[in-house]
């Protein structure tokens, strides 16, 4: 695993970390890595922007995490 995931930090940052929520929001139909705000909005701003859970959230970017790491 690579890390904790800060929900405050930018989702620009975040998908640098975590390439796979790039693929999980793209699933959802949020495209954060493309666009222009990734670099100040953080995770808890898409969550909150979109109405997704951001426990919910967190624990699908952790399981993809693992599962390409094992």
């Amino acid at each position: 695993m690579t890390g904790e995931i800060d929900p405050t930090k930018s989702m620009a940052q975040l998908v640098q970390e975590f390439p796979q929520l790039a693929r999980i929001l793209w699933e959802k139909g949020i495209e954060c890595s493309e666009c222009m705000a990734s670099q100040v909005d953080t995770l808890h701003d898409v969550a909150r922007m979109y109405k997704l859970d951001i426990k919910s959230l967190i624990q699908q970017i952790q399981s993809a995490d693992t599962s390409t790491t094992t």
